[in-house]
């Protein structure tokens, strides 16, 4: 009887401990696994608190993702990239100096003369300043071309070049000498029709890249007088001079000036939170920006120019000054055709015109061609089969 007894509280005692065991087990559960995608690791939850702040962060994630993709999608290619930092310091350098020709030469019939324009191919850090012996353009076409005109067909010239920086200084020297003829001339300026310049001009020349405009040419009919307004830094300045003097250069009927009064394009440096009270049509992600006016006969009469005073470099400056001011006269689009262009379609820093780019601006001022030509009209009139 005492056996039985003792086997009973034994089975009872024994009832109890397993019950006890599967609460405690119940109670503290057994974990529930879920991994959240990391870029190297594989991240294990192990409570439901943790498991919400996880699936909520990766929906915020979600959503900023979703919003740089939006955000990148508006941006348009004065929207500079996000400059890459690195720590890595950038050792100094003693500058280097090669001349090479640009362009020529050429015989210019209206003056008589024969030209060369030649290119300063610079290296060093920090960069050098360039000092040609000559320059006949007097600095219109920036800061590393220099033009050497010669007067008649004995003349040479040698042209002579320093740079120098804090780490020392290099010269270089380039002979030139008369090689032009009335001839060449001839074929310098029906160059201009070649099948390359004329595709390149039709990319460019018809239409513009925001708004409806027909697909037809534009330009101005009187002198282009501009008005600056806003914070221009003194190199802004130099700039928009000196490309209202290339441009002037190029250009067959008319002349860029810069005025105080009775301006017919204003050039606004400023930031970008004035853009859009100063041209409603503004487009956000631009750091430069133009609108253009004409008349029903395709004329223009007037324009501005918005260019932004913070966030940029001053070589990223200067190439807007002359990307907006160029295309305001009428080659209003873009291209992915030539990356040293001025018209490039991506963000650039070029701060000159390639041969290519002053052939087609010197083309829409062409007294042959007319506003409000079609591309059918514009082949017809030049020639073109």
């Amino acid at each position: 009887m005492s056996k039985n007894k003792l086997f009973i509280v034994f089975s009872l005692i024994t009832i109890i401990c397993v019950f006890s065991i599967a609460a405690i087990a119940n109670q503290c559960g057994f974990p529930t696994y879920i991994t959240k995608e990391s870029k190297d690791t594989e991240e294990v939850v192990n409570s439901e608190d943790e498991k919400e702040d996880i699936l909520h962060r990766e929906e915020s994630s979600s959503e900023e993702k979703s919003s740089e993709k939006n955000q990148e999608g508006s941006l348009e290619k004065e929207t500079p990239p996000e400059e890459e930092h690195s720590n890595e310091a950038v050792s100094a350098e003693a500058p280097t100096i090669t001349l090479e020709v640009y362009e020529g030469p050429i015989y210019s019939s209206s003056d008589g003369i024969c030209y060369y324009r030649v290119k300063a191919i610079v290296s060093g850090n920090p960069i050098p300043d360039v000092e040609f012996s000559k320059d006949d353009s007097n600095g219109a076409w920036g800061e590393y071309i220099a033009q050497v005109n010669l007067n008649n067909s004995s003349e040479n010239y040698l042209l002579n070049a320093t740079v120098i920086n804090s780490e020392g200084a290099a010269s270089s020297s380039i002979a030139l000498k008369w090689e032009c003829t009335e001839q060449e001339t001839k074929v310098q300026e029906s160059s201009i029709s070649n099948n390359e310049t004329i595709e390149y001009f039709y990319e460019i020349a018809f239409g513009s890249e925001y708004g409806s405009s027909l697909p037809l040419l534009h330009k101005w009919k009187d002198d282009v007088r501009i008005k600056v307004n806003g914070t221009p830094t003194s190199a802004d300045l130099d700039t928009l001079h000196q490309v209202a003097n290339e441009l002037s250069s190029l250009l067959n009927s008319i002349s860029l000036i810069t005025v105080d009064q009775n301006q017919n394009i204003d050039i606004y440096f400023t930031t970008l939170d004035q853009f859009p009270l100063i041209l409603s049509s503004y487009v956000q992600g631009n750091m430069g920006f133009f609108n253009v006016w004409w008349d029903s006969s395709g004329y223009m009469y007037t324009a501005k120019i918005l260019i932004a005073s913070e966030g940029l470099s001053q070589q990223e400056r200067s190439h807007l000054i002359r990307e907006e001011l160029t295309q305001s006269l009428g080659l209003m689009k873009d291209s992915n055709r030539y990356e040293d262009s001025i018209f490039f379609q991506g963000w650039t820093n070029t701060i000159s015109y390639t041969s290519i780019d002053r052939e087609i601006i010197t083309l829409l001022y062409d007294n042959r061609l007319k506003p409000n030509m079609t591309k059918e009209q514009v082949k017809e009139t030049l020639g073109i089969p």
